[in-house]
């Protein structure tokens, strides 16, 4: 096992596996003796969750030996990154109950089954605890974060009562008392690891998730969020939902929640200059709203990965365009816009990277004019901006 860095500081991904394939209506409870496939179902909750990792680099993704972690994986991996199964994120031992329907347990168990249901620390007779549980998983997330080609992202795919197990020691709650800790399948559950220590960031959230009214508030107050930024980000929401309506007309429905967040604080860090788009990002994956930190990250253009393939509309296209059109919290046309802030470039590179989001903008605007069927302005065709992804 490699020694542990007590400086290592990190963002641990941990993804519950799609739901498994499952014979009949009956609920069953499944360790790590069983070995099921995903579902349809689980396959699409899998490939749901590869969107949430754009613009995060991992060398490897880990998962545990069991099939339906496996193939989360692997879907997630999109073969973007290669997959390494470790034995120390296997499910839990569930003991006799391996396997069972949960009716049949009540019947075979009652007064185990009903101490569990005061007191969900109780173990299955021959199974792990939530110490043994625990203690294994911390091992194996401190071993793969001290791995010499870790990285400060590691994403790691395991299981339910693995997870559960980790965040009641890390997070203490009281088991007879406390709601039992539960992740939906394929939701992701943030840690940070920093000086040998494992903290809480976010947990059980689903790739479409997005943040409330009132997290959208808490994290304009957090940034210090100017009033007239506040403002800005506000009327740029307008006129990203009104486009968003248009295209769902149109036949191309978007996560309205997720633009409207992502447009109401895309600009919450502006403060930070020119990285308040990163700034801002890194904020909303440490609440684990990564689809939204994605379209926040990318309203600053294609170098940061705007994706402009032909006749492919998404929310970052959206909030990007969107906010070329509103100038404070006015409306103007992209000429407008870009003709105002061209005065501010001072040196040949600065007018070249202007250019060239004037080109995005125009074609992104060029795209859904056409599919909105509507008459674009005179002369405003433009062609696709070159070395675009």
């Amino acid at each position: 096992m490699q020694t542990v860095d007590k400086n290592i500081e990190s963002y641990i991904y941990l993804i519950r596996h799609g739901q498994p394939e499952m014979p009949g209506d009956s609920t069953y409870c499944i360790g790590q003796g069983s070995d099921p496939p995903l579902s349809s179902e689980g396959r699409r909750q899998a490939q749901a969750l590869a969107r949430c990792f754009e613009g995060l680099h991992f060398n490897k993704i880990y998962c545990s030996t069991l099939r339906r972690s496996r193939e989360t994986a692997e879907l997630l991996a999109a073969g973007r990154w290669p997959i390494c199964q470790h034995e120390g994120l296997r499910e839990i031992n569930v003991g006799l109950w391996e396997g069972l329907p949960f009716d049949e347990i009540r019947a075979k168990y009652p007064e185990i089954y009903a101490a569990r249901g005061e007191d969900w620390s109780v173990t299955p007779p021959g199974g792990e605890s939530l110490t043994e549980v625990a203690d294994r998983m911390e091992a194996a997330i401190k071993e793969i974060a001290a791995l010499p080609e870790a990285t400060n992202h590691i994403l790691a795919v395991t299981h339910d009562g693995a997870i559960r197990g980790l965040l009641w020691k890390i997070m203490k709650p009281d088991t007879k008392k406390d709601e039992m800790i539960r992740q939906p399948y394929g939701s992701i559950t943030l840690l940070k690891y920093s000086n040998g220590r494992l903290s809480v960031a976010a947990v059980g959230k689903l790739p479409e998730d997005y943040p409330t009214d009132e997290e959208i508030e808490q994290l304009w107050d957090s940034c210090q969020t100017p009033e007239n930024v506040r403002h800005h980000c506000r009327a740029v929401c307008d006129e990203a939902m009104e486009i968003c309506a248009k295209l769902k007309e149109a036949g191309v429905p978007l996560s309205q929640g997720q633009l409207r967040a992502a447009s109401l604080l895309h600009d919450m860090c502006r403060t930070d200059g020119k990285e308040h788009p990163e700034s801002a990002a890194k904020l909303l994956r440490e609440r684990g709203y990564l689809r939204v930190a994605r379209i926040v990250e990318l309203h600053h253009g294609d170098e940061r990965g705007l994706n402009l393939k032909d006749g492919l509309i998404d929310e970052a296209q959206v909030l990007y365009l969107a906010d070329k059109r509103i100038q404070g919290t006015k409306k103007v046309t992209i000429e407008e816009r870009f003709q105002s802030s061209l005065e501010k470039c001072t040196t040949e590179e600065a007018k070249g990277r202007h250019n060239a989001r004037y080109r995005e903008a125009k074609y992104i605007e060029a795209k859904i004019n056409k599919i909105l069927n509507t008459i674009p302005e005179k002369n405003t065709e433009i062609d696709k901006p070159e070395d675009t992804k």
